[in-house]
């Protein structure tokens, strides 16, 4: 009953493990020179974020059907090859955003392309028996949790380093400019990260609770 009832747990879990419980930055660490260095603005870390859903998405799901057909050492160079193809296509779609926000992601925009939350995902859905349902949840969500976490850590950079949003000037009585270096992003990341721990722990303990509560009572 008990491992009936785990199994249930996981699989209503998965629909929002790339969110929360593995969300790729704040909980894996994967990804961190996006998130470290391009969230100085709001518009820079949705650019980036429409990349890389756009690129990640399809590549996962090709992965889950063409895996088996594919050698080991073929593998890697179609898939990287794929993703390469589908960022320079999406270039375009962030174009509305601001015209110099290609310059402004730089070398960041080709690196999605073999950012190490890619071969994570590709690990699970080469095996023959992938499922593309599976892959498909799982590369919407942890473009989801990849999004959610690039757009908090800009909001803030922006909002208290730069006293303005979108590139909307506040003009708020406190401005700490230090916030807009690379060495600001690694600690405002570490912060982010343990915050973020600290929540998903409280929560799986208040789960825990609920459980053994609701054993009791039974």
């Amino acid at each position: 009953m008990k491992f009936e009832k785990l199994r249930k747990r996981r699989r209503r879990s998965r629909w929002v493990e790339g969110i929360f419980s593995k969300n790729p930055v704040l909980v894996l660490g994967l990804a961190l020179p996006f998130a470290i260095m391009i969230t100085t603005s709001l518009k820079n870390a949705v650019a980036l974020s429409i990349i890389f859903s756009c690129t990640l998405i399809p590549s996962v799901l090709l992965v889950s059907l063409t895996g088996k057909y594919l050698s080991k050492w073929l593998a890697p160079i179609v898939y990287t090859l794929f993703s390469m193809v589908l960022v320079i296509a999406s270039i375009p779609l962030i174009q509305p955003i601001s015209p110099e926000i290609s310059d402004s992601l730089g070398i960041y925009i080709p690196l999605v392309a073999v950012n190490s939350i890619l071969p994570m995902l590709y690990d699970r859905y080469v095996e023959a028996d992938a499922k593309p349902i599976l892959a498909l949840v799982d590369s919407v969500t942890y473009s989801f949790g990849f999004s959610f976490a690039l757009c908090l850590i800009a909001a803030v950079r922006e909002f208290f380093g730069n006293s303005s949003l979108w590139g909307v000037n506040l003009e708020l009585p406190i401005k700490i400019s230090g916030l807009q270096i690379a060495f600001s992003g690694f600690i405002l990341t570490a912060l982010f990260c343990a915050l973020f721990r600290f929540i998903k722990r409280m929560v799986l303990c208040f789960t825990l609770r609920l459980n053994r509560h609701a054993e009791d009572t039974v």
